[in-house]
């Protein structure tokens, strides 16, 4: 079994060998004409002979920029190339080109159309022939014409006339289309950038309609690029336009902290927008029992019509949600866009919350200028009240504690007071808040 098992693999190493050598030998023997600037490459489709290559050149000038290469089979210098081209009278290549030797590779450029032979020698060597076709694809630029424009963006419509290109039967002249898969693309671009680009399979050169729907201002150059089935690209000539599409579009920042979240930042970047009408939105379920500033009044669905809001302060906790409505009127009709925040602003519980007013009459309601916190997000608290004169009045470090309005068991006078609480976070690495301000005692 072992020897079998031997035998079996050497064979099919045996065998790898040949299949390998064979290849190299057959690599020699039909080494073939390359071209690395061609567009779009293919096989002939002879009806009776062995069929060539075919190399597609996109040829913008319309001049012959066709470029072959032939390298030597064993890729050794000492070869003589001598190349010629096909005359469909002679039926044969009767045209000589140029002969180079000693070479390991020959370049032939600037060719126009035609079928080229590279004959390829070697003292000692035997002769390798390659074949290959040059077509220079050259065409009419595309055509763009403009059409109109509205709300939702500006129309125009292009047309391109497309060119098949062919070759000759051999040894019969007829004439035969390269094989390529049909399509041709269209691509709508604004200042080199695409804004629409279609493909079309088997386009018939009929004008195709074309958009662009984005906001802009002021005027732009617009252009068609078409690639056609050989991959090779047209460009027509420019259009300049404007557009009157409107665009709402504004950024927040900060849009998340804790309460209360201030000089929150809306930049508006809206584009042709000439009204604008900002909807802000409070968070019901957080409402708190009674408004005490100018600005948390705006927390109810209020419209404000300023182009770019004031710097805002959010004084409670909860989600809110702003949406900017912008109208046009630059264009013969009005255009309207709306932009609403993708995640709302979130505003957290501060650790820290200090009333702005207290009333220490007895009565058993407010009666203690308490500090609101979140005591079990408290490492350390310290509160001290000065009088206008920078005179503490009293101070403490319980959270749960407070001032009674009394200094040295005396009624405080009514009037304006002032605090500073420092406080210390559990979080690790601890953070410190610090909150300075005023508030008012009033005796009713």
């Amino acid at each position: 079994m072992i020897i079998k098992s031997d035998f079996r693999y050497s064979v099919k190493f045996l065998f790898a060998f040949v299949v390998i050598f064979s290849a190299i030998l057959m690599e020699k023997a039909n080494a073939q004409i390359s071209a690395d600037k061609a567009s779009y490459r293919t096989l002939t489709e002879y009806t009776s002979t062995a069929n060539d290559s075919i190399f597609v050149f996109c040829d913008n000038i319309g001049t012959g920029i066709g470029e072959l290469r032939a390298d030597s089979p064993d890729g050794t210098n000492g070869w003589t190339f001598a190349w010629t081209k096909w005359d469909a009278t002679a039926n044969d290549f009767v045209t000589n080109l140029v002969t180079e030797a000693n070479q390991s590779f020959s370049i032939l450029s600037n060719l126009t159309d035609g079928r080229y032979r590279v004959v390829m020698t070697k003292s000692g060597e035997t002769d390798v022939t390659s074949i290959a076709w040059v077509l220079n694809n050259s065409n009419a630029d595309p055509v763009l014409t403009f059409s109109r424009m509205n709300c939702d963006g500006v129309y125009f419509a292009g047309s391109f006339s497309k060119k098949d290109l062919q070759y000759q039967d051999v040894p019969n002249a007829n004439q035969i289309n390269v094989k390529v898969d049909d399509r041709v693309r269209f691509s709508l671009q604004r200042n080199g950038e695409e804004k629409q680009g279609t493909p079309f399979v088997a386009y018939d050169g009929s004008e195709k309609d074309l958009f662009d729907n984005e906001a802009y201002e002021g005027d732009e150059t617009y252009q068609l690029v078409v690639t056609d089935q050989y991959a090779c690209e047209f460009t027509s000539s420019s259009i300049i336009s404007n557009t009157y599409v409107v665009k709402a579009d504004f950024s927040v920042a900060p849009d998340s902290g804790e309460a209360p979240l201030e000089d929150v930042i809306f930049t508006n970047n809206s584009i042709n927008a000439t009204d604008y009408k900002w909807y802000l939105y409070q968070d019901y379920d957080r409402l708190p029992e009674e408004l005490t500033s100018v600005e948390d009044s705006l927390l109810t669905d209020t419209i404000l019509l300023d182009k770019d809001l004031a710097p805002y302060t959010y004084q409670y906790s909860g989600k809110y949600q702003v949406k900017l409505i912008v109208t046009s009127d630059k264009g013969p009709e009005v255009c309207m866009d709306e932009m609403m925040l993708s995640t709302p602003i979130v505003v957290d519980t501060s650790l820290v919350q200090v009333p702005n007013v207290f009333t220490p009459n007895g009565d058993g309601r407010n009666d203690i200028w308490k500090v609101k916190t979140q005591s079990l997000f408290l490492e350390s608290f310290h509160a001290i009240v000065f009088n206008r004169w920078g005179r503490v009045v009293y101070e403490w470090r319980n959270p749960e504690d407070g001032w009674n309005g009394k200094v040295n068991g005396k009624m405080a006078t009514p009037g304006t007071y002032f605090y500073v609480i420092t406080a210390v976070g559990r979080e690790e690495p601890q953070k410190k808040y610090t909150k300075k301000g005023s508030f008012m005692l009033i005796r009713k």
